[in-house]
């Protein structure tokens, strides 16, 4: 495959698209004239425009779809003017977001602003090309970064989408992803590989995307990887050094991206670390707890992440479910369920412990505070003596 030949006229339309960011003020003609030949006026939940493929298995969310004028919420719907040829040339919304959408042959492109009373920021521009009546290449241009994405099909399938990453400042890179079908050409798969320039693979690659397996649902995959955690966990557990006691038991996920830490991984806190930050007498509360900070001084040696492909498979299908629900109230029930159960594992597991010894779950990041969640789950006695001890 000869993706690099692809790449051309890259350059070429990327400074075309990134003209629209030097002609601000070209986004009151459009935005004019898109208005002049919308015709009709419909809402939609969401965007009826954006086409990439396969782009609720990427990224998760409901289909889009057209609602009734009566049904829309302006606060969170999107509504579109189309024209004679029943065309989205403009959408506004949610709240200061317009996109206006200009037709050539065999091209489309969107032009999106940001207005907010007298003040205009365009946010980006993005090109769809066709051929042969498919899409055969997208263009994004966010002014300082962007990306040029290639498809490739086969029997009518498409195979693979190769992009270019760049960002103003620094080297390009590039990806693809890899679509996968089986005997009933039903999407099975879907794998992100990091590629050389020419498209070539360098060896690093990630499974993104499992089709659900029939008959199951999004409480049979929940029960499935509970179970594989807490064999996991038992397993990893034996792992732990014991040269010294600990404090803490975390199991580390991340709120705001849950597909990047699931299954969750590990970290234990050790006294020693405790102390330093007694010691220091500096935000105790935040940096006992916050597995970002405790890894940066104790190190890689003390966290374990989970590669048993099992379970990793079983937390894709499930970080699937719950992105397509767009909620990780799943997940969250998971790990308040696996942590009394995981204290217990520790105990019998015969790991050293401080008598305040705490297995809890947290926000990697440290964006989400985890004392809340904690207190929940301790008993009044123990939470007491935390508290007492200036640790929560």
């Amino acid at each position: 495959m000869e993706q690099g030949k692809y790449m051309v006229n890259d350059k070429a339309i990327s400074e075309f698209l990134k003209s629209f960011f030097e002609k601000k003020n070209l986004w009151e003609k459009l935005r004019a004239e898109a208005r002049t030949q919308a015709v009709t006026w419909r809402w939609a939940t969401e965007s009826m425009s954006y086409e990439m493929p396969f782009a609720r298995e990427l990224y998760g969310g409901s289909n889009p779809r057209w609602i009734a004028d009566d049904r829309a919420n302006p606060k969170s719907h999107v509504r579109h003017g189309l024209d004679a040829q029943e065309r989205i040339v403009i959408e506004c919304g949610p709240g200061i977001q317009e996109t206006v959408w200009l037709y050539e042959v065999d091209r489309r492109t969107g032009v999106q602003w940001y207005v907010h009373n007298d003040d205009v920021r365009i946010g980006s521009v993005t090109q769809y090309c066709y051929q042969d009546g498919r899409l055969a290449a997208n263009h994004l241009h966010m002014g300082y970064r962007g990306s040029d994405t290639r498809m490739e099909y086969g029997d009518d399938r498409l195979l693979r989408s190769f992009s270019r990453h760049w960002q103003k400042e620094d080297e390009p890179w590039y990806s693809q992803y890899v679509f996968c079908y089986n005997a009933q050409d039903q999407l099975e798969r879907i794998v992100l590989q990091y590629t050389d320039a020419q498209g070539q693979p360098t060896g690093q690659e990630r499974l993104i995307y499992l089709r659900l397996p029939k008959g199951e649902s999004l409480t049979t995959v929940e029960a499935r990887v509970k179970s594989l955690l807490l064999q996991a966990i038992e397993t990893a557990l034996a792992n732990i050094p014991q040269d010294e006691k600990l404090y803490c038991l975390l199991l580390c996920y991340t709120h705001e991206d849950l597909g990047a830490a699931w299954p969750p991984f590990l970290v234990w806190g050790r006294e020693s670390y405790r102390r330093s930050v007694v010691e220091r007498d500096e935000d105790v509360s935040y940096y006992l707890w916050a597995p970002d900070e405790i890894r940066d001084v104790q190190g890689e040696d003390h966290e374990y992440w989970f590669d048993d492909q099992e379970l990793r498979e079983a937390c894709l299908l499930h970080a699937q479910l719950m992105d397509m629900r767009q909620s990780n109230t799943s997940a969250m029930r998971v790990l308040k369920q696996l942590a009394p159960e995981v204290l217990r594992m520790a105990k019998k597991a015969g790991l050293p412990m401080t008598d305040d010894f705490v297995v809890a779950f947290a926000d990697n990041t440290g964006e989400v505070d985890p004392l809340k969640a904690m207190k929940s789950g301790l008993d009044a006695e123990h939470w007491a003596l935390l508290k007492q001890r200036g640790y929560v």
